[in-house]
């Protein structure tokens, strides 16, 4: 059997720890190994970890002062034995068959890199469907992450001379998933929910999220100058800048973009399950739409059709139209 090293990065992590750790030890795959390192936690983190180490040897604790995120992932994946290494927060929960699942979809699909669903419990609620076939996720990463990171099993030669980038600080999994897409991995998923993600105040405070839109919109240029197909290329300055997720669009830039889309489509079919979405999120952060936009609505929804899980997106973007952004902003309050 093929061995797999969950990888488990902790700091004060006890309040939910506990429920992670006996997700880990539900797995029906059974030849796993998870490294857990305790980043300098100042609350009862070592105590259970070392108390599930003592019950199940498959648990390996390294406890030292605090580095961050990215040096104890890297520190894991540098300790780590296995041929694939999966990734768990410590406040999250997998279902039993995760790793059967993905292992599964690994050896079916010849893939590097495997993700699945999530579904938010906590703070929040619903369900996460990412894409599940390599041409949607590469095409998706022209806008953000779009795997779960939580949820990712991958090959560990890919990562074992250079994991995660250092220096980009919050974005460290999209700095990650862009530069293995531009080496020519295969990604796929699991178009399952296979993880529970646990969403709670204080995960990312205000100015981490400014640190990440800044070193995403870095890694998005990058990526963008890399994947964008060859007759895209001169607008993959202005395409990175306008398709950064928080940016609020005006008309023009909107129509600017559902024009790259339906060429982007066009030249990269393997795109359209991703655009698909993409061009309703893009409706989504436009200002000051109305009935002007409907007809381009329409064209662009015929030729890259939603998917299911956001038709109530779009009767909502399609009310906005009908009524103004002005009369929509009026019902909303």
């Amino acid at each position: 059997m093929t061995l797999v090293s969950f990888l488990l990065p902790c700091f004060n992590s006890e309040a939910y720890l506990q429920q992670t750790l006996d997700s880990i030890c539900a797995q029906s795959y059974t030849h796993w190994e998870c490294i857990t390192i305790d980043d300098g936690s100042t609350d009862g983190t070592l105590d259970i970890l070392q108390a599930a180490a003592a019950r199940d040897p498959r648990f390996i604790v390294i406890s030292r002062e605090n580095r961050g995120l990215i040096s104890t992932l890297n520190e894991a994946i540098a300790v780590a034995r296995g041929e694939w290494l999966a990734r768990i927060d410590a406040d999250d929960i997998c279902t039993p068959d995760r790793l059967d699942k993905q292992l599964a979809r690994l050896i079916e699909t010849g893939a590097d890199v495997c993700g699945a669903w999530v579904r938010f419990i906590g703070d929040r609620s619903g369900v996460w469907q990412t894409q599940s076939s390599d041409g949607a996720i590469k095409a998706g990463l022209l806008f953000n992450s779009t795997l779960a990171h939580p949820t990712v099993m991958l090959r560990a030669s890919l990562v074992k001379d250079q994991g995660y980038d250092a220096a980009a600080l919050h974005a460290e999994d999209y700095a990650l998933w862009c530069r293995l897409a531009k080496n020519g991995a295969i990604f796929t998923g699991v178009a399952e929910v296979l993880l529970e993600y646990r969403c709670h105040a204080g995960q990312i405070t205000q100015s981490k999220k400014e640190q990440l839109r800044a070193t995403a919109q870095k890694i998005r240029l990058d990526y963008a100058s890399h994947a964008l197909p060859l007759p895209l290329q001169p607008v993959a300055s202005e395409f990175a800048e306008l398709a950064e997720p928080g940016r609020i669009l005006t008309v023009i830039e909107c129509r600017s973009l559902f024009t790259i889309y339906l060429q982007l489509a066009q030249l990269w079919p393997e795109s359209r399950a991703a655009l698909g979405e993409v061009w309703l999120d893009t409706l989504q952060r436009t200002q000051g739409i109305s009935m002007g936009m409907l007809m381009d609505s329409l064209v662009i929804k015929t030729k890259l059709p939603i998917p299911i899980a956001e038709k109530n997106k779009w009767r909502k973007q399609l009310l906005r139209m009908l009524v103004s952004d002005r009369v929509w902003q009026r019902l909303k309050r």
